[in-house]
């Protein structure tokens, strides 16, 4: 079932309350010595006290061993009967310094106090973010709870040069595919727990799923929101990171951290023993030798997308003359022979039809058109900055991690719809001239935000690495097509509405399966 956004409640300040005299401390402080009493008391069936009824608890194995998110007063009610007093949920303190300390929050005009607090159950202590509607002169209810698990009692995480590794690669708790930024990560985090894990990836070596991507690729967040566990990005490097500057930090991370990593790897059959709880791996390796690995657990860090690529057929595709390519395996438009004399088409036109379509420019190409057929969010790096990443500006990486992950999603989906709206006026001319160029451009206005298409669509959206000015300016060509494609002739592309654009090199950037 897909996600959708949920709706919000007011949040707003009751005519009697003046914001001048709120005290985020205090009314954190007391709703939270409210809900150790109903805990403590055995109270818990009726929380109308506590919760507003569109509420929303997101757990992280606090009250239970599982990732839980609930919707509404009932729903709440129910998890906290049955999972409070059990897991020994409780001691409740305000966080009063750093970035979560209590503070009245306004979000566009969305009024709500907002408040790290810390706690402990009978393994562990962890931290969590409280966001409390006004619903009175002098009432304040919960909106969202969420809670995290930090630390296990008697399992002090330790720096990883506190620590020697200890794991062999046959006897590994916990086996992680994929040797990603995630992988990576959790396996440094594992090992500061004192938890072997093993790494494989069928790459045949770290940060190939940057290196096989174009030389002039680029992240899109700033280099603070992206940093691994221990170990911060030089600071010397750019704001954007470059494909090359991640893949040497990765390479460096894996030797530092002294991570267990089989590259070359294909994972086989997986089983589980319900007896054993274990799970048995058949791998093969580089060299085309078969083992079986076995391991308590099991973690799939291999992305959000695959890496194999969507490929469309297009009619009389190989009666083209010229070239025709897929994007993963474009590399750089320097590496193209007599470039100033080719006409360029790009199918496609999400990050990386812009991203490529902006190369073929910097390095003296004669035309290239961009086809798109939907229409597709664009935002600057400014607008970025301001709507989005405005909260996180110095905020330590924990905390951040924290705040970012107590939004359930559906009501990230939401927020998000208003901020994009909001970068959308911010960014007014920039769209006015794409929109000239014959660029199809969406506001927000249907109700679906830029973080749909990031999380759920994973496409139809660019933040502007430079080819936006190049399409304003006419140095990239657009053109709409909203059946698409058609097919080929022998040198142009032919598109559904019968428009041929001549082509030398045909770049199909229709992403991933």
């Amino acid at each position: 079932m897909e996600t959708v956004a949920a709706p919000l409640p007011s949040l707003m300040l009751h005519d009697d309350v003046n914001r001048d005299s709120i005290d985020p401390r205090s009314i954190t402080k007391t709703w939270l010595e409210k809900l150790q009493q109903k805990i403590s008391q055995n109270q818990l069936r009726d929380v109308s006290e506590l919760f507003i009824d569109e509420c929303w608890w997101r757990d992280i194995v606090v009250l239970s061993w599982n990732i839980t998110t609930k919707c509404g007063r009932n729903e709440t009610s129910q998890y906290l009967q049955s999972q409070a007093a059990k897991s020994g949920f409780g001691r409740f303190n305000v966080v009063d310094q750093g970035a979560l300390q209590p503070r009245l929050s306004n979000m566009g005009g969305l009024i709500w106090i907002e408040s790290g607090f810390t706690f402990e159950n009978k393994v562990g202590t962890g931290r969590g973010i409280v966001r409390l509607a006004n619903v009175g002169p002098l009432q304040w209810k919960a909106w969202i709870v969420h809670t995290n698990l930090d630390e296990l009692k008697g399992f002090r995480e330790q720096l990883p040069q506190e620590k020697p590794n200890g794991c062999k690669p046959t006897d590994s708790q916990v086996l992680i595919i994929g040797a990603g930024q995630s992988g990576l990560a959790l396996a440094a985090r594992l090992k500061a727990l004192g938890v072997s894990a093993l790494i494989v990836d069928r790459s045949p070596q770290i940060g190939d799923s940057w290196r096989q991507r174009y030389e002039s690729i680029k992240s899109h967040t700033p280099r603070y929101t992206d940093h691994f566990p221990y170990l911060d990005y030089p600071s010397d490097y750019p704001d954007f990171l470059t494909r090359d500057h991640i893949i040497s930090w990765m390479e460096h991370y894996q030797k530092v951290m002294d991570l267990n990593v089989e590259f070359g790897v294909t994972v086989g059959k997986i089983d589980y023993n319900n007896l054993s709880h274990q799970y048995t791996v058949a791998i093969k390796s580089q060299d085309g030798s078969e083992r079986v690995v076995t391991s308590r657990h099991l973690v799939l860090a291999t992305g959000l997308i695959s890496n194999d690529p969507l490929h469309p057929e297009f009619e009389n595709e190989s009666s083209f003359t010229g070239q025709i390519y897929h994007s993963i395996t474009h590399k750089s438009a320097s590496l193209i022979p007599d470039l100033g004399t080719k006409k360029v088409a790009i199918i496609g036109a999400g990050t990386s039809a812009f991203d490529i379509a902006q190369d073929f420019v910097n390095c003296g190409v004669k035309e290239v058109t961009i086809i798109q057929r939907s229409p597709m969010f664009i935002l600057s790096l400014e607008a970025q900055d301001k709507f989005v990443l405005a909260g996180w500006h110095m905020m330590p990486m924990n905390d951040a991690d924290l705040a970012g992950s107590s939004f359930p999603l559906p009501i990230a989906l939401t927020l998000l719809v208003g901020a994009t709206q909001m970068m959308a006026q911010h960014d007014a001319k920039l769209l006015s001239g794409l929109e000239k160029a014959g660029l199809s451009v969406k506001r927000g206005e249907d109700g679906i935000g830029l973080l749909h298409h990031q999380l759920l669509k994973a496409g139809h959206f660019y933040i502007d690495q430079g080819a936006c000015q190049m399409i304003v300016d006419g140095k990239i060509k657009i053109k709409r097509s909203k059946e698409g494609v058609k097919g080929f002739d022998q040198n142009a592309v032919i598109l559904a509405d019968g428009t041929v654009i001549e082509s030398d090199i045909v770049v199909v950037a229709t992403g991933f399966k």
